[in-house]
Parts: structure tokens; sequence; C-alpha cells
């Protein structure tokens, strides 16, 4: 068995130097390689309603809502990642918790609308130095470094830190609420820190929120180490400890409650729809199967030494893995009858789990290997895992994010400057794009009903709107089969106006009929920026 070994001297500045490094890198990484773009409903969701509360706004709203004469007008100008309100008939309520977007709110204030894109490359930085304290409070600071290198290493760690999305930014504040209930002893400051940072998880992802009870218990035992002050001390410590934080864990689920009140009705609402839906006992086995597949094709077997963390850690080093297991496994748990989905990176909700085993498989590695007299091999693994996690995230397109969502921001580049400040976009997979980036309203035509397109763009134009129809390629066949027949427009039976790479076009019902008449004109072909 083994004491901690704190790590601090010569060999544990180098650590600490290696630590940060592979968080400035992976910051780096995160803006240099983001998407900085606003497309699919996730990121929609939370662009959206960071822009609103930027500006004062509760939520994203839209007067076409109650104006428009079409069946279910609400939902269909909903955009992606939306539901309509069921408070506001002007309104559009977030399918995602409104959390991260109050954390980018003061950025987008201060810095602009793209200052989004910033938040998970920070929480990326935040995430690994968690990493490398609490792995170096169990195994000093080799195994401290080794955590840093492989968490900023990590496929879904890059697959997400370029994104502008909250998953980054949940592990991190989990990860730095562990690593500060873990100090333990007097600091009562800490507790105070670590119900925020708590608080501040739950407000970002509430589903995770049976995690704050493994924080609280880790806060609550160290806080109780016996030292040599009165009995009646080393009781009333722990006491403190529970009450500070709880006191800073309030203000940030209490914020939520709220949002949820105005957004949902309901203290406890949300956009996601019934449990009934989401949850099932049925999914066990399948998520089951599908989380121990994903780690072990993107993170080699390697984080399974977590597991052998209790039969190798003594004394305080036990109950800090003990902790960081169980925070782990209660992540794990919270997702075991969800709803599955097949692509890999749905990982990302495991994601606060997957850096805790890199963090305690490290730190066991290093453990092993001091009792082997092996300690030069961990840098040298260190290196080849950090490498094999690489590749596997070059195989599975993380370093091509960037071009491929930047036809969202390239198609709202083309909204914004070529079509008319009241137009109108028909359209799905665009509909967030084109509201952030460009400032337009979005009608979704998956919500229109098939005899309507044709009214509803007379019924625009009547408006003083000016209507378009935006399709990536593959809708276009989706668009026609759910309108041809019931209407004119429906066939897109003429050219594009613009043409954007071959991934989206921009039709103008008005080209129909000069067309039809035999009057040409050229669709203008545009290259990505």
């Amino acid at each position: 068995m083994t004491r901690l070994r704190p790590g601090y001297g010569g060999q544990g500045l180098v650590a600490a130097i290696v630590a940060i490094i592979a968080a400035l890198g992976l910051a780096g990484f995160g803006i240099a390689k983001g998407t900085w773009a606003v497309g699919g409903s996730d990121s929609s969701c939370y662009a959206l309603m960071a822009d609103a509360f930027a500006h004062a706004r509760w939520q994203p709203t839209s007067p076409l809502a109650i104006q428009a004469p079409w069946p279910d007008a609400a939902r269909s100008l909903a955009p992606g990642g939306f539901i309509p309100s069921p408070v506001r008939a002007d309104a559009a309520s977030p399918i995602c918790a409104p959390g991260l977007s109050v954390l980018m709110a003061p950025l987008v204030a201060i810095a602009g609308p793209d200052a989004i894109f910033v938040l998970s490359p920070i929480a990326g930085a935040l995430l690994v130095w968690c990493a490398f304290l609490l792995a170096r409070r169990l195994a000093g600071g080799l195994a401290g470094a080794t955590a840093a290198v492989l968490v900023a290493a990590s496929p879904i760690v890059l697959f997400q830190v370029v994104q502008p999305m909250n998953d980054v930014v949940t592990a991190a504040l989990w990860l730095a609420a562990l690593a500060v209930a873990c100090r333990g002893g007097s600091f009562l400051s800490a507790a105070l820190l670590a119900g925020i940072l708590t608080g501040l998880a739950i407000l970002v992802r509430p589903n995770l929120a049976p995690v704050a009870i493994v924080v609280l218990i880790t806060g609550l035992a160290l806080a109780r180490e016996p030292r040599k002050q009165e009995a009646s001390l080393v009781w009333r410590q722990p006491l403190r400890w529970g009450c500070l934080f709880m006191a800073g864990s309030v203000p940030a689920i209490a914020l939520l409650l709220v949002l949820n009140q105005i957004l949902y009705g309901a203290p406890f609402g949300s956009g996601y729809g019934s449990a009934s839906a989401l949850f099932s006992a049925g999914f066990f086995s399948t998520n089951v199967t599908q989380l121990l597949t994903r780690i072990y094709e993107t993170q080699t077997p390697f984080p399974l030494l977590a597991l052998l963390a209790p039969l190798v850690f003594a004394e305080r080093a036990r109950a800090i893995a003990w902790s960081l297991l169980a925070a782990a496994a209660a992540v794990i748990a919270c997702y075991l009858f969800y709803r599955p989905y097949p692509e890999w990176w749905y990982l990302r909700f495991e994601l606060p789990a997957v850096v805790l085993l890199l963090v305690v498989a490290s730190a066991v590695a290093v453990n092993l290997a001091q009792r082997a007299n092996m300690t030069g091999v961990i840098p040298l693994l260190a290196v080849v895992l950090a490498i094999l996690s690489t590749r596997v995230a070059g195989g599975r397109q993380v370093f091509k994010l960037q071009q491929l969502e930047g036809r969202y921001r390239d198609t709202a580049s083309l909204v914004h400057d070529r079509l008319p400040e009241n137009a109108v976009l028909i359209t799905v997979w665009q509909s967030g794009g084109v509201r952030f980036h460009a400032g337009r309203e979005a009608v979704l035509w998956d919500s229109l009903d098939p005899a309507w397109i044709d009214r509803a763009v007379a019924w625009l134009t009547a408006q003083g709107r000016t209507p378009y129809i935006l399709l990536e390629r593959p809708e276009e066949r989706q668009f026609r089969e759910r309108f041809r027949g019931a209407s004119e427009l429906g066939g897109l039976d003429w050219p594009p106006r613009f043409d954007l790479a071959r991934q989206a076009r921009i039709y103008d019902p008005a080209d129909r009929a000069r067309y039809l008449r035999g009057e040409s004109y050229a669709t203008e072909n545009i290259r990505p920026k």
C-alpha cells in the first residue's frame, strides 16, 4: 500500500508544467479547430437562448407564431432545438436545459455572438487541470501529468471541445467540485466553492444532480479527518462544511427552478418530453453494451484499471478513489435506462465518467509502476495512449468538424449578405443557423401541413415578407416526398437561386413562374468561405 504523494518539488513542478501545456493545448485546439457555427438542434438551442439572455429576453420570440394562419403555426416557427412555449403563444422554449446559455450570455453581452464558441475551450482547459489535481492527490505529480495528457487527447473530449455544447462544461464543473471537495480538512471556504460549482453543474445539466450527493459525502468525510484538536471540533467541522456547501449550491438551483417555471410553466418542467418516452428498463442492456464498446474503442481498456483503485490505495487515497469511482458510477447510472443512440459520440453523455476513470486509472498505473520500480514506463505509456487516442479521433472525423459544420455558418452568411432583411427561410436543418447567425425568421417545413406550403408562401408575401426555401441536398428528397402532389411548389421544379458548394440550395418561389414562362436565369454557385 502507498500513502499520498503530493508531487511537489522539482518533479511536481515539471508535472504541473506538463498539465498546463496539455490544458492550454486543448483550449487552443478548441478555438483553432472550433466549428464556430450553430447548426444542429443542440447548438441552436444553447446559442439562441444565450443570445436571448444577453439581450434581456427569456427566450426567442416570433410574432409570426401568433399571426400565421396555418395549423400548428407555433411549432413551425420554433427553430431547431425548441418547442412551442407552453406559457407564451409567441415564444419558443428550449429542449435543452438553459444553464449553459446562462453562462454564455455574459460572454455574448461583452464580446458579441461569436463569444459563445470560446466557452467549451475554456472549460476544456479547466477539465484537464482538474484531472491533474485529482490524479496528483491520489498518486503524485506523475499521475497528474499522465491524467492531464490522456484527458486532453481523449477522442470524446476533442470531439466536444470544438462545439458550443454543454458536455465539456458539465464535466469541468463536476471535476472542479470534486477537486475542491477532496481537499478536505478545515478549508471551509472550499465547502462554499464546492457548493457553487455543484450548483452550476446542476444548472447546466440537471439530470446529473445525483452526483451532488457524492460531492457532499466526499467533503463531509474528508472534513472529519482526525486532527490535533478537540473531539467536538472534529465533528463540528463536517456540519459547517455541509451547511456552506448547501448555501453555495442553492442560488444556481433556485435559478434553474425559476427558469423552468418561466420557460415550461413548472419548476421541474423541461423541454425533453415525458419521462416514459425517454426512460425504459428495456434500454439497460443496450446502454451497457454501447458504453463498454465505446470506451474500449475510443480509450483502449486502460480506463478499466480504475477498478483496481480500492485494492491499490490505502487510507485517505482510498477514500478519494472511492469518491471518484462513485461519481463516475452516478453519471453512468443516470443514463443506463435512457433512450440509446447508435452514434459513438453519444459517449458525450458520460463524459464526466470517462474523465474520472482516466484520472483514477492514471493514478493506479503510476502506483503499480512505482511498486515494480518501473516508473519510467509511465511517460512512454502516456505518450503511446495519447497517440492512439488522437488517431482514433482522426478516424472519427473529429479534426474535420470545422469543415463539416462550417456549411451552417457559410449558408447563414449568404442569407445575411445576399437576401433581404425581411426574408423568411422555409427550412429545417438550417433553421437555428439562419436565426442565430443571419437574424432571419425560419419556418420549419416538416411542421407544415402538405396542403399549406403554397398558401404559407402566399401569406408571407402578402405580409411584406420575402419567403425562400432553403434545403440541404439530403432534405430535397424529403421535401419533395412531403409536398409533391399537394402543392405547386412541392416538386422544386425550377432552378435554385443559390447553390452553396452542392451542400445547400436556396430556392426563390417567385422564380418558378418566371421559369415556367421561359425566362432563363443562372444558378449562382457560391464557394464556402
